[in-house]
């Protein structure tokens, strides 16, 4: 379930400075008793992008497709940008942890 634009996400300066569309979910902010998400810097090969959140906030996900598993893709706007990735799930697994995520119950 995403939120309408300008919503918190729950991360650290959610907001960033860039206009917002308001064509992408936002991510809501997380719950007290999340799920901690293992983040890695590399992917596990080349990817494509299945689902993305806005990128009005300072911090942004993407659910990719990568060799036929799929994980989710952090981007920390910053200079320079700052991505990582987590997870290696079945197309099942993957849209189940993304929901998490927008729902705040996963990060």
């Amino acid at each position: 379930m995403a939120t309408t634009p300008g919503t918190p996400s729950g991360e650290p300066a959610a907001r960033g400075e860039w206009p917002c569309p308001g064509v992408s979910a936002h991510p809501v902010r997380v719950v007290p008793k999340r799920q901690a998400l293992g983040w890695d810097s590399v992917p596990q090969g080349r990817y494509r992008v299945v689902e993305h959140t806005c990128s009005c906030r300072t911090v942004f996900y993407e659910l990719i497709s990568c060799g036929g598993t799929y994980m989710i893709h952090r981007v920390i706007q910053s200079g320079p940008p700052e991505h990582a990735f987590t997870g290696r799930w079945t197309l099942r697994e993957a849209r189940e942890m993304w929901q998490r995520l927008l729902n705040g119950q996963a990060r």
